[in-house]
This record gives C-alpha cells, sequence and structure tokens, in this order.
C-alpha cells in the first residue's frame, strides 16, 4: 500500500506510553507528527510527509507499517490509506506481530495475504475493553456502504477510544498540550542508508 505523500493524510496511532516516550520514538523515525496525550494513551498524529524516498515517502503509510515497541504497546493504528480503512494491531508480547484489518467500501474486510489478519476480538483486546464488544465491532465491519473514514470513526467509538476526533487531523493543532515532534537528522539519515542498501542489494539478486 503506497501512494503520494498528503498533506492532508487522515490518521492516527494510540499508544500505551507517555508523551515523553512518543516524541523519542518520532524522533527516531521519518515522519514529523503531534503528540498528544489523551486519558490512558497517547496519540500520534502525522503531521507532515515523510522523510523517505519512494515507496517511504507517504506518512501514513510509514507510519501503520513502523514497529511499536514493546513498551508501548499493546498500540491501536486507524489510518485512511489509498480510499481504505486500515487498523493496525500491535498486541503485547515481545516478539508479537501486527495484525492488520482492511476495509473497503462496497466490499467489506478485504485480507492482506502477505501480513496476519486482525479479527474484531484481537481490536477488542487491544483497546481493553469486554469481548462482548466483538458484536458491535462486527457490524460496524458489515456497513458495507459507509466510508472509509467513518468506519474508521465507528470503530474507535465501539472500543471506548480517546481521540476520535484526531482522525481527520482538522483538531490536532488546538488539542491540549499537543506539540509537532520532528525527526531527529541523523534517524532521517540512517533510515536513507538502510534503505539504499537494501534496494541495492535486491536489484544485485534480481540480475543473477
Amino acid at each position: 500500500m503506497t501512494a503520494p505523500s498528503r498533506r492532508g493524510a487522515c490518521g492516527v496511532l494510540l499508544l500505551h506510553g507517555d508523551a515523553k516516550s512518543a516524541s523519542a520514538w518520532v524522533r527516531q523515525g521519518i515522519v514529523p507528527s503531534y503528540v498528544v496525550p489523551l486519558a490512558g494513551w497517547t496519540a500520534v498524529v502525522p503531521g507532515g510527509p515523510a522523510q523517505g524516498h519512494a515507496p517511504y515517502d507517504d506518512q501514513l503509510t510509514v507510519t501503520a507499517a513502523r514497529p511499536v515497541p514493546a513498551r508501548m504497546r499493546t498500540a491501536l493504528g486507524f489510518f485512511e490509506i489509498d480510499g481504505r480503512a486500515v487498523v493496525v494491531v500491535h498486541p503485547r508480547g515481545w516478539r508479537a506481530l501486527p495484525r492488520w484489518l482492511v476495509w473497503e467500501s462496497g466490499r467489506g474486510v478485504a485480507g492482506l495475504p502477505s501480513l496476519p489478519t486482525a479479527r474484531p476480538g484481537d481490536l477488542a483486546m487491544a483497546a481493553g475493553v469486554v469481548p462482548e464488544a466483538t458484536r458491535p465491532i462486527r457490524q460496524v465491519l458489515s456497513e458495507h456502504s459507509a466510508l472509509p473514514m467513518d468506519v474508521l470513526s465507528d470503530l474507535m467509538t465501539t472500543l471506548a477510544l480517546p481521540g476520535e476526533e484526531l482522525l481527520r487531523g482538522g483538531s490536532v493543532k488546538s488539542a491540549d498540550d499537543a506539540a509537532l515532534v520532528e525527526p531527529d537528522g541523523k534517524a532521517v539519515d540512517r533510515f536513507a542508508r538502510v534503505t539504499k542498501e537494501d534496494k541495492e542489494i535486491r536489484a544485485e539478486l534480481e540480475s543473477l
């Protein structure tokens, strides 16, 4: 899932960590982001284009795909990417892999064969709500005529998660204690070096 960088990006990542830890994590990435303390969570909202070359130049895709340290999990990400609602669940556990839920208008839940699938129960567990919440989660996902942003908003409401108003990005600047955190230059350079080496290795392998 890649797309050109978008300034009107829509998405929010909820971390189980304080604002200081979340800010340090953002600085070690490549996406400028607003860090917003919330009740029981800290929100990270992409605030500008990712500082990487294609295909690592889309702030939403990069934020959604970035691993979250164990100390800040569970974590939940809600993004509209390429006209689809994308939910990423980062479970607890040292080696736990992120799980993905993708929803498309007119189709509903669409699987990604190459990625672990997030089930309604995974969302409920990560959000810390009762298992019975899986039924309303399934109801939200069954509304095939809805818009992706409405599905994301309804899921956050159903999961009793804060920060739903941050999804569209418009109110983040006025949010209490919101701070725009820029990536550290050394982290950006390191990412560029690693991805360049990876690209060169792939090119060499393909030429064999």
